[in-house]
């Protein structure tokens, strides 16, 4: 009977080695799928919160000055100082660019954190680092504005028209938002 015993205790070690050995295996897997996932960043998370934090302030501010009966030349600077706040707040590693009036004398106002070519329906914009103001009458009712031989058509409507371009170059890439 006690040869029996001991032979159970044999197995029931060697058992007990591969059950352990497969827990510290699992967990090691474990481990570095978490750490894995856990160090990939979604650079355009926090663009596209920043999309839609300026499409609601914009359309607040737009709606204030409307309801406030301002001039073309008061909407536009209430506009301007709006672009301002985001060019100041936001602008220490992106590039933003606004787009903003009526369609018949359209404003760009932008901050290059990076210096690119900016060309603003054909026109290139003398603008290389910081920030920078340029106005037009546009032909059309359409705008184009190429950045880096990128290029971004913005439909101009009839009255208050407001768009923007945010980018952010990250680990050779560049990721894009507008609205």
């Amino acid at each position: 009977m006690e040869k029996r015993s001991q032979f159970f205790q044999k197995k029931n070690r060697r058992g007990q080695f591969y059950l352990i050995s497969a827990i510290i295996l699992a967990a090691i897997i474990i481990s570095l799928i978490t750490i894995s996932n856990y160090s990939k960043k979604d650079e355009s998370a926090d663009l596209e919160n920043l999309k839609d934090e300026i499409q609601i302030e914009s359309a607040k501010v737009i709606d204030y000055g409307i309801n406030n009966s301002l001039t073309q030349p008061a909407m536009n600077q209430l506009i301007q100082n709006f672009t301002q706040q985001y060019i100041d707040s936001q602008s220490r590693d992106k590039n933003l660019y606004f787009i903003f009036g009526k369609e018949d004398n359209v404003t760009l106002k932008g901050y290059q954190n990076e210096a690119h070519d900016v060309i603003l329906e054909g026109t290139t914009i003398p603008a290389s680092l910081g920030a920078f103001l340029w106005t037009l009458d546009p032909a059309t009712s359409s705008v184009n504005l190429t950045i880096d031989k990128n290029s971004y058509i913005f439909t101009l409507k009839n009255g208050e028209n407001f768009y923007f371009l945010v980018s952010r170059e990250s680990r050779g890439g560049s990721y894009v938002v507008t609205g």
